[in-house]
């Protein structure tokens, strides 16, 4: 087997190709200058959609975390993994999704898909740590019970 294919993340779980199986979920629309010139959206507009509901996922766990006069701590990416199914033109309304895939001591897996009616069309793995002004902080345990309550729900795990 190539390097490459052992470097290569797994495909998503098929639980999670369902709109319902994320606790957030929010209407996007897609904007002309997301189109490339073959008439598709380009795959780093996307991967923005992607961003997007990420951003919203962190808020809901961490109220503050974008207020940068109050906060203490920051979200930082160490990894993102996307995933791009299935092609999408524009115009485009998606019903975009987002939870937590899994809860570390001080990470967390933010899992976001994007979806054009039944079909997934993206699906988004990120590793967001939280950081404090000395490195890696422990995630407090009232962000953690919000973090539970954001997991997404797969009916059966994937072996490794």
């Amino acid at each position: 087997m190539s390097t490459l294919t052992h470097q290569m993340a797994p495909r998503p779980h098929a639980d999670r190709l369902r709109p319902e199986a994320f606790p957030l979920r929010e209407s996007l629309q897609a904007r002309y200058g997301d189109m490339d010139v073959n008439g598709h959206l380009n795959n780093l507009a996307l991967e923005a959609l992607h961003e997007d509901m990420r951003a919203r996922l962190n808020r809901a766990a961490f109220p503050d975390i974008y207020d940068v006069g109050s906060r203490y701590l920051r979200v930082v990416t160490a990894q993102n993994v996307v995933h791009f199914l299935a092609e999408a033109h524009w115009p485009a309304e998606f019903d975009a999704a987002a939870g937590v895939s899994k809860v570390g001591r001080s990470s967390i897996i933010a899992s976001t898909a994007l979806f054009i009616g039944d079909s997934c069309i993206s699906i988004c793995d990120t590793a967001l740590v939280l950081v404090g002004s000395s490195g890696p902080e422990e995630i407090p345990d009232a962000n953690r019970g919000v973090l539970q309550s954001l997991m997404i729900s797969t009916s059966s795990p994937r072996k490794a």
